[in-house]
């Protein structure tokens, strides 16, 4: 994630702590629409996800006192977020499929051939309702790691679970969705 080299930056992280403005401004800017694209994979709509992301902006600007700085900014503000959805989801029915799949389906562009387009559709649309169904904690590394593009390590700090959790629970989600998937693979 390109942010300006603000993780990196230790004079960065002393604005924030002082409560400086323009500094909080420059981190939501830098990571508001990953944190939104987590919060919406994660809790399956947009309001939900808008709602979780100002929600994780809030917890992040309240908690930067504890902020020790051993992780990097982005990946703090990751494990804001997966605990604030894990969390939301928790109060919810946890086996119910997510309904917005308007909100969850990035629709490829098929070109001029409708049936590419609606095949291309069908599959896109398999694929998130298959990630929905996953249990929360599956859904969540996978997320990070294949949707997001964060290392391993990344998402052990990220979740507060140990490295070969990390592993596990995404090999086992991978292996769900080949399962549910099984009719669009070759």
């Amino acid at each position: 994630m390109d942010d300006g080299g603000l993780d990196a930056s230790p004079d960065f992280l002393d604005r924030l702590r002082r409560g400086e403005t323009a500094a909080f401004e420059a981190l939501v800017t830098a990571h508001q629409h990953r944190v939104f694209a987590v919060a919406l994979r994660m809790l399956g709509n947009r309001a939900d996800a808008e709602d979780a992301a100002q929600e994780a902006f809030l917890r992040a600007h309240r908690g930067l006192g504890d902020f020790r700085g051993a992780a990097r900014l982005s990946t703090w503000l990751y494990a804001i977020t997966a605990r604030l959805c894990l969390s939301r989801l928790g109060e919810a029915d946890r086996r119910r499929v997510r309904a917005d799949e308007e909100a969850l389906a990035a629709v490829p562009d098929g070109g001029p051939d409708p049936t590419r387009a609606m095949e291309e559709e069908e599959r896109a649309s398999a694929l998130h309702r298959a990630i929905a169904e996953l249990s929360d904690e599956r859904r969540m590394v996978v997320v990070l790691r294949d949707l997001e593009g964060l290392a391993y390590e990344e998402i052990a700090e990220a979740l507060d679970i140990e490295l070969g959790t990390v592993r596990s629970r995404l090999h086992r989600a991978r292996m769900d969705l080949r399962e549910k998937l099984e009719r669009f693979l070759p």
